[in-house]
């Protein structure tokens, strides 16, 4: 056995397996997250990343294809010797998921890294994969020993899966029980990537290291929570996916559940991964389960006319591209408190915002009249911003309200790099070993256990599927009826709008 040099603190020579390197996924998200991270000068100094697909490639055309990634992410206004030892990091591995060579030629690359290095390097194997890969994969990379450290006591060995965590209960904890006999807990990585965005990660210092709000934080204070998410884009390319999966189950499950565990945890011991993935799992599994009544009575499902005629979906199919669900959280500090969580796509201008109101003070000192409620408006999209919405005195000689905004502008959202940034952040977690923003098995199964039961019941028509026109805003107002708890047919009705005035911080 060779021997290998100890590591210096400030280097922690690193080789990431790049499973599925020609998809979508490395294309639109990883590729360009490393591309920023390597400018920015924060990957290690030994880093290599060794693509593995089908496609009879080389070296070099591998790299001539991330060259192009990189073009079309940067529009070409790239420094030319920054893409030149960007592209030198790159290497291309050609194999089948479930061919033994390809595995043995793969750890062959690892180990001569290893020797050239003269280090045993971390391993960091990236499934950029269908999850029906995870399994084949991970038996094979245990199977040809790439899962074992190159010496005792040598570098690390992680795996990074992305969401779908599954389809459902079962295939979820199938995938995370084979997992299991392989990685620790530890080892393991789970990918939703809206936990990387600032704004979420914002969510705990905005609760926590404020007091104004969070003393009473709860059912005291809050009247209900909406989380919502209008799209502009469609489904476009990716009908048999969609058709198959549908949008409860591919943001639902896993972005919007998030949110509420992040909205409902209870304050973490300390701000360590460990202590908040408790708090999350905890929230998550107070969930209350949804019988069939609750579905049919706070549930709404609708499709875009248009859906159909995608190549790849059925004809008469039921799937949905938008649906609002009711949320009941089963814990004391939470109970009567509904929280919607709502998502669509094709919904014209895209936004995303999550709004919490406030109960009405009882008794109320107010003037005669209309009395308003005060909401926190945390938004993702088209800005990244708080708004915290107060009442207060018009000028003049009568007690006329107003409502005022206290604003916080984080940035603007500009239209590039819409994933970027939160995979850069969660690729320097894999290597710095920091599991804060990702999924524990557990949470996982909580998240299933509320969305299984609606899969179900949608499934046989519990509740009817509507259907709106791309880009009509429509089907949110008839929304708005599971908020009344009578689920009728779909009728849409305005709410009256009301003039804000803001007030910049």
């Amino acid at each position: 056995m060779q021997a290998f040099m100890p590591l210096p603190e400030n280097n922690v020579p690193t080789i990431m397996a790049a499973f599925g390197a020609t998809g979508d996924l490395m294309r639109v998200k990883v590729i360009p997250a490393l591309f920023h991270l390597h400018t920015k000068g924060q990957l290690p100094t030994m880093f290599r990343v060794v693509g593995f697909s089908r496609r009879p490639w080389s070296d070099d055309e591998f790299r001539a294809h991330v060259k192009g990634v990189v073009d079309i992410h940067t529009k070409g206004l790239f420094d030319a010797t920054k893409i030149d030892s960007f592209l030198d990091i790159f290497s291309f591995q050609r194999g089948d998921f479930d061919e033994k060579d390809s595995y043995e030629a793969l750890k062959k690359t690892f180990d001569r890294l290893d020797t050239e290095w003269g280090v045993c390097a971390n391993k960091l194997f990236y499934l950029a994969v269908a999850p029906e890969f995870y399994t084949t994969i991970a038996t094979h990379v245990a199977q040809s020993k790439l899962s074992e450290p190159c010496a005792p006591g040598g570098g690390w060995t992680r795996i990074v899966v992305e969401k779908p965590f599954g389809e459902d209960t079962k295939s979820a904890r199938k995938i995370d029980e084979h997992l299991a006999t392989i990685f620790d807990e530890k080892q393991i990585y789970r990918i939703d990537h809206y936990l990387g965005k600032e704004m979420l990660r914002n969510i705990l210092i905005f609760r926590f290291s404020n007091n104004l709000f969070e003393i009473p934080w709860g059912k005291e204070l809050i009247e209900k929570i909406n989380i919502r998410v209008a799209e502009s884009i469609g489904v476009e390319k990716r009908g048999p996916f969609y058709d198959a999966t549908g949008t409860l189950r591919d943001v639902g499950q896993n972005h919007l559940l998030q949110i509420i565990a992040l909205l409902t945890m209870e304050r973490p011991r300390t701000f360590t991964d460990t202590a908040i993935r408790e708090e999350r799992r905890k929230a998550l599994e107070h969930i209350k389960k949804p019988t069939l009544q609750h579905i049919q009575r706070y549930s709404f499902r609708a499709q875009y006319e248009g859906f159909r005629e995608i190549p790849g979906v059925a004809k008469a199919s039921n799937t949905e591209t938008y649906f609002k669900v009711r949320v009941d959280i089963d814990a004391p500090r939470w109970k009567g408190v509904p929280i919607y969580m709502e998502w669509g796509k094709r919904l014209g201008e895209a936004q995303k915002e999550i709004v919490i109101t406030f109960k009405h003070p009882r008794p109320c000192l107010c003037p005669p009249g209309k009395h308003h409620k005060n909401e926190v408006i945390i938004r993702l999209e088209p800005k990244e911003e708080i708004l915290i919405e107060f009442w207060s005195k018009k000028p003049g000689y009568t007690l006329e309200t107003e409502a005022r905004m206290f604003h916080f502008l984080f940035r603007e959202r500009g239209s590039t790099a819409q994933y970027t940034e939160e995979y850069e952040k969660m690729l320097l977690d894999c290597i710095a070993g920091d599991q804060t923003l990702f999924i524990s098995t557990e949470e996982i199964r909580a998240m299933w256990r509320y969305i299984d039961p609606i899969v179900a019941a949608w499934k046989k028509n519990a509740t009817p599927l509507h259907f709106y026109k791309p880009d009509d805003k429509k089907i949110v107002e008839e929304a708005r009826v599971i908020e009344s708890g009578v689920q009728t047919s779909a009728r849409g009705y305005t709410s009256a709008s009301r003039k804000r005035t803001t007030t910049h911080d």
